[in-house]
């Protein structure tokens, strides 16, 4: 007479708890990928003009060609509801010369909400087609800042913004250094905004002579991880120092966005996890 097992049935539950796990995985997945979420900052300086005092700055960096809907009509959306007086394009837009349609677009349409300044990232020269990408945000009015500053008045006030090119660039051009030296020598007491791609600006330029950095590069760590950030570096190590967030070096607040795409082995893998793509508002306070 067959004995019946007991643990028969346990042992055919298996593969509805594995498949339980691949979708609630895929789930997450889907959701870190695609779900845009705005995060808020304040940044403050005594250096900052009462005229200033509340100015919405939006930030957007690393698409990497990705569209959030038709001519990325979700992302205008959500830029626009953080009712920007200034929009700028932290570099990583293009991975090929293919995606420049989808970034010419999308600054269009950001041009009609606020001013667009953009820097560079290494994947915009690694495509072979950044001076394509320069011709096409002229088209759509943005301004690309190669190394240099500009003044934006307001109520008779002025701030000074500097954009740095990316050290995939050009074998020769001036350092950060040399960037924020000739903005301070037009306004010596001037708050300084600085773009510059790269996320280690607090480790290799903790002095530099700024208010305010807004960069991108780490994608959020591209794999976060509760309680520990973000698991990736950009230098090819685990839980890195910078991978999103706001940080103080001592001279300047430094602001990482966690950015909108992917470019994980070369583009083939959309990676994000529990690390949605981020649109980021900063308010600039009067100290």
């Amino acid at each position: 007479m067959k004995k019946n097992n007991p643990k028969a049935p346990r042992r055919r539950r298996w593969p509805f708890a594995l498949l339980a796990a691949a979708l609630l995985c895929g789930g997450l997945w889907a959701d870190s990928r695609w779900r845009l979420v705005t995060t808020e900052y304040e940044s403050s300086s005594p250096r900052l003009p009462a005229a200033f005092d509340g100015f919405r700055v939006v930030q957007l960096s690393d698409l990497h060609g990705y569209e959030y809907g038709a001519d990325n009509a979700r992302l205008v959306e959500r830029v626009a509801a953080c009712d920007p007086d200034l929009i700028v394009l932290t570099g990583d837009f293009i991975d090929s010369a293919g995606e420049i349609p989808v970034t010419e677009a999308l600054a269009r349409a950001l041009t009609a909400l606020a001013p667009v300044y953009f820097v560079s990232g290494n994947h915009d020269w690694g495509s072979g087609a950044a001076a394509a990408l320069g011709e096409a945000l002229e088209r759509a009015g943005a301004i690309w800042l190669h190394n240099e500053t500009v003044a934006l008045e307001r109520e008779g006030a002025r701030i000074l913004l500097a954009g740095v090119e990316d050290p995939n660039s050009w074998a020769v051009m001036p350092t950060p250094e040399d960037v924020v030296a000739q903005a301070r020598s037009q306004g010596p007491e001037d708050y300084i905004l600085l773009l510059g791609h790269r996320n280690d600006w607090v480790k290799k330029y903790p002095d530099l002579d700024v208010d305010l950095i807004l960069s991108g590069h780490a994608h959020g760590g591209i794999i976060r991880l509760p309680f520990l950030g973000g698991l990736l570096g950009t230098e090819h190590n685990f839980l890195p120092e910078y991978d999103k967030g706001l940080f103080h070096s001592g001279s300047y607040d430094m602001i990482l966005s966690a950015g909108l795409g992917d470019s994980f082995l070369n583009g083939a893998v959309s990676a994000r996890f529990l690390n949605h793509p981020e649109v980021v508002c900063v308010t600039l306070r009067t100290a």
